[in-house]
């Protein structure tokens, strides 16, 4: 690889077979585990410029498997899902960022530390709009695949289409891919901001992060999307233990509540919400329930196939997203498995139990040690 520097950042995917070579040999490596904890900790001795230093080498080493392994996975979709359109984008974004970080020296100064920031600021950027591009995807597949997408939305059953199509489990891959993902932008994400310090924070890691705070703020933000696509929003009440904190990312805890609460607030008569809050010994647990007349057993069987929603059809959605600067309240289907994603991403948990003919309780578990690993695919 002795020529790899004169191609700099002017790579835009695997160009040759020396650079597919490199991709598998860094996709057959084991990615590191990381707890919050760990980060917190670490962090904090952020004003240290060798603790700097190592962590960005800790980057720069770690950061290609996790790309690798992504983009070797999505060479492997079956049935044409990886040769989609959107899909391909998404596979050459992350061959992107594989040889940006690979072909930006190992940052053993000052200088070129910051240099590979500025390299992992811009890629962060450039990944912002991956989860619509994978969703629009799934949209492609599904169009072209009839019984493939009736068998997802669960139309017809597994004996009804091929085999090797029947066997492949969606759900499972996007569970990988997008915990990946966001493990990916937390290590960055905090390596970045360790560079811009807040009061009150280390890095993206909020020191005493209360959740019902934050849930004020995603019930806001709910509340204004709703009122602009019914012209009415629901009243959400709060209560138990809202003055708990904890060391927490409140990015996490806000996309959380602002995906259940919107979830909510789609009932027709928009009766009110409940947040209840709970401190236990290991877990913060939280309750959002809704009176908005639930969901039914078939359908909770389908919650988390992201390709199941009760707001209309994902690809008029993702046009609308595309085409029109009005907020989209529901429709991609990502957003109650993301949330999943989100609280196990760091030993938390995410379950729903409903009544159809009555409301939905959604329970949200966080891990209040941080001390679990974030397991990564």
């Amino acid at each position: 690889m002795g020529n790899t520097c004169k191609r700099c950042f002017s790579v835009e995917g695997a160009e040759t077979e020396e650079d597919e070579h490199e991709i598998l040999f860094f996709s057959l490596r084991h990615a590191a585990t990381v707890t919050l904890k760990e980060m917190h900790q670490f962090g904090a001795q952020a004003n240290n410029k060798r603790a700097l230093l190592l962590a960005a080498q800790f980057l720069h080493e770690e950061l290609p498997i996790r790309l690798a392994r992504r983009v070797r996975e999505l060479k492997k979709l079956p049935f044409g899902l990886g040769e989609t359109a959107a899909m391909t984008q998404v596979r050459k974004l992350y061959e992107k960022s594989f040889f940006q970080i690979r072909r930006t020296p190992t940052p053993k100064t000052l200088e070129i530390e910051e240099n590979f920031t500025q390299v992992l600021d811009r890629m962060m950027s450039e990944h912002n709009n991956v989860q619509a591009t994978v969703a629009r995807g799934l949209q492609e597949l599904l169009t072209r695949e009839g019984d493939f997408a009736m068998h997802q939305r669960g139309i017809i059953s597994r004996e009804h289409i091929p085999g090797s199509i029947a066997s492949f489990d969606f759900g499972q891959f996007l569970d990988r891919f997008y915990l990946s993902r966001v493990g990916m932008r937390v290590l960055v994400g905090q390596h970045i901001m360790l560079h811009h310090p807040q009061d009150g924070f280390i890095g993206i890691i909020q020191t005493e992060c209360q959740p019902a705070f934050v849930c004020s703020h995603a019930i806001q933000d709910a509340q204004h999307i709703c009122q602009l696509s019914y012209g009415v929003a629901p009243n959400v009440q709060m209560e138990g233990s809202i003055d708990m904190k904890l060391p927490y990312i409140p990015e996490h805890l806000h996309y959380i509540f602002f995906e259940l609460l919107k979830n909510s607030m789609r009932a027709d008569e928009l009766p009110p919400v409940s947040v209840v809050f709970a401190e236990g010994d290991e877990d913060i647990a939280i309750k959002i329930s809704d009176k908005g007349g639930g969901i039914s057993r078939s359908g909770m069987e389908r919650l988390w196939t992201y390709s199941f929603t009760t707001a209309g059809k994902t690809r008029e959605k993702l046009h609308q997203l595309e085409h029109d600067d009005k907020p989209v309240m529901a429709g991609f289907a990502h957003g109650l498995p993301l949330s999943r994603i989100h609280a196990r991403a760091f030993g938390g948990d995410l379950q729903v139990m409903s009544m159809q003919g009555h409301g939905t309780d959604v329970y949200i578990y966080l891990w209040k040690l941080g001390d679990r690993e974030v397991s990564v695919p």
